[in-house]
């Protein structure tokens, strides 16, 4: 996405991306709140991945342009930010 679409897409829905930001955020806070239980930790970086593709989901529907393609695209960020993420998570 080019830098012109992204400041015209902000503009018009910035409470989508506050909402995304929040929930990073809460995730990212209950990582290191949870610092010493890294299966939890790793239930969290799950959690925020679903968030990240559920958002992703309804932003593209209000959006009108949501297809599989583009679910697909959330879908492989989210699990490759949880298989590289959760093996950091879960080294011994």
């Amino acid at each position: 996405m080019s830098q012109i679409v992204f400041q015209r897409d902000f503009s018009r829905h910035p409470l989508h991306y506050f909402i995304l930001l929040c929930v990073e955020l809460v995730g990212l806070w209950g990582i290191f709140w949870f610092s010493y239980q890294p299966v939890t930790q790793l239930a969290v970086l799950i959690g925020m991945s679903v968030a990240y593709v559920v958002w992703g989901a309804i932003h593209h529907y209000e959006h009108k342009d949501l297809h599989v393609k583009i679910l697909f695209e959330y879908l492989l960020v989210a699990i490759f930010a949880v298989l590289v993420f959760g093996s950091l998570l879960l080294r011994t």
